[in-house]
């Protein structure tokens, strides 16, 4: 039998969160040979000491360094640190994605001013932004559900909410204003996209369901597929969220890549059950012991004098 855990942060105990979760346990349940565990994130690690027999750990998570810790106890985690660390910070998204010649609309990553409102800096930085052209959509490079995301639609404005926001990471991008209020989910699992969703809101333009989007089931078209498969692969992820946006020209344009992307709202619009067939993989993923096997070497190299 394989045994997991599944990593839940200990502040999350909204009913939201509560129903995710419990649809990942749900799920593991109808998996033969296959047992999964929760375990709050402030007691995992006492937790592996004494249960010596976790062959992976589902890490809903994003504690990048207690997701560390557990790969370096040899246990592989899904998603693991890397592609969790490149997810949740949007900066080093872009960057990714960049890299791998995925599109996205026009972006400027914003210096980081180590608690200094950015505003004061302004001037320096505005030809950059003027570059990407208004409306400018701001975003803080570290957030969810789009409850850090703006919109600005000239210079006034922007600086009346760096005012309030100026002093975190943030990053400016093109606004795209071919399908207001209007974005696309694809779920990508081990480089293959299963189940494509379309987000619209009618009165913001952030399609985000808890900002009251409403989700439905759309065609997974191939541009769609290439371009969410091409997207999880360039940050990592064997498991995504992959959210696209359409431009005049037809084209996709990434906008985020979400690690841990909720499959509730999916499952309801589509009655496809992505978090059955995430844990499905894992189930037949047997690449875990070899995981465990290189780390415990690559660790242990570590500590090796040279010459």
């Amino acid at each position: 039998m394989k045994q997991g855990i599944i990593v839940t942060n200990i502040t999350q105990t909204s009913p939201r969160f509560r129903k995710q979760v419990d649809s990942f346990l749900f799920a593991a349940n109808r998996l033969k040979n296959f047992k999964l565990t929760e375990v709050k994130a402030t007691n995992v690690i006492k937790y592996l000491e004494e249960n010596k027999n976790v062959d992976f750990c589902l890490f809903w998570d994003k504690d990048i360094y207690l997701a560390r810790l557990i790969e370096e106890k040899g246990i592989k985690i899904y998603n693991s640190s890397r592609a969790i660390a490149l997810c949740d910070d949007k900066g080093l998204t872009y960057q990714a994605l960049k890299a791998s010649k995925v599109k996205t609309p026009n972006t400027f990553v914003f210096s980081l001013t180590y608690n200094e409102n950015i505003n004061q800096y302004l001037d320096e930085i505005m030809p950059s932004l003027v570059l990407l052209g208004f409306p400018l959509v701001i975003k803080e490079r570290f957030g969810s559900f789009g409850e850090q995301v703006y919109l600005v639609n000239d210079i006034e404005e922007l600086k009346q909410l760096l005012l309030k926001v100026g002093d975190r990471p943030l990053l400016a991008q093109t606004y795209i204003d071919y399908e207001k209020g209007t974005d696309y989910r694809v779920y990508v699992i081990n480089g293959k996209a299963v189940l494509a969703v379309k987000r619209e809101n009618k009165d913001d333009f952030r399609s985000n369901v808890n900002q009251g989007g409403v989700m439905s089931e759309v065609f997974l078209d191939k541009k769609m597929e290439e371009v969410a498969v091409k997207a999880a692969k360039a940050t990592q992820c064997v498991y995504a969220g992959v959210d696209l946006i359409k431009d005049e020209a037809g084209n996709y344009l990434v906008l985020e890549v979400n690690s841990n992307a909720r499959t509730i709202n999916a499952y309801e619009a589509s009655g496809f059950d992505v978090a059955y067939h995430y844990l499905k993989f894992i189930n037949e993923d047997n690449d875990f012991k070899e995981f465990a096997r290189n780390i415990k070497y690559n660790i242990k190299d570590l500590f090796k004098r040279k010459g």
